[in-house]
């Protein structure tokens, strides 16, 4: 698995597939946590989630149009900086309109990226180990939706909520920038 790891290609494909799964856990487990904080009610902040989801639906609808026109490499990096973008003004926002708008932008970034990702990773996979990258990238995922909301809500605790949306916007957009596409 480390020869994995070892190949830049497939090294830049886990980065990001990482990075979008920290951000897709971020907004799962802090989002209601901020709207609970801004006085939302329930309803509210289920509407606001109920946005991403309708956001990863229609862009997978038109996921197959859009990857036509646009590579791969090039949707990662829109997905990281949307993404960043999103993160850093989610936390400003009391707005339950803005929020929606915000958690739609987001589920339209996100909901693009999984499928991309699945795709380059066998494309650069070795012959013949494709499933072992599907693997890894399930270990990752795994990693992230058991330990980022221990992370997460142990900052936030600390140093409350906008601080940890502005660390995963920097990690983000530090992704988006070093693994640009060349």
């Amino acid at each position: 698995f480390t020869d994995l790891l070892r190949d830049p290609v497939m090294r830049r494909v886990f980065i990001i597939s990482g990075s979008l799964s920290v951000a897709w856990d971020l907004f799962a487990f802090m989002a209601p946590v901020h709207g609970s904080q801004i006085g939302l009610s329930a309803s509210q902040i289920g509407v606001i989630l109920g946005c991403f989801g309708v956001a990863i639906f229609f862009v997978r609808l038109i996921l197959p149009w859009y990857a036509q026109r646009v590579s791969e490499w090039r949707m990662m990096n829109n997905a990281l900086f949307t993404a960043g973008i999103v993160f850093f003004v989610f936390p400003l926002s009391h707005s339950v309109p803005l929020l929606m708008v915000f958690a739609f932008i987001l589920g339209v970034g996100l909901g693009g990226a999984q499928p991309m990702i699945m795709s380059l990773l066998y494309t650069h996979a070795p012959p013949g180990r494709g499933g072992e990258a599907v693997g890894m990238r399930s270990v990752l995922i795994n990693f992230s939706q058991t330990g980022m909301p221990l992370l997460f809500g142990a900052l936030g605790a600390a140093f409350g909520m906008t601080p940890v949306f502005w660390a995963v916007t920097a990690l983000l957009l530090g992704c988006g920038y070093r693994l640009r596409e060349r």
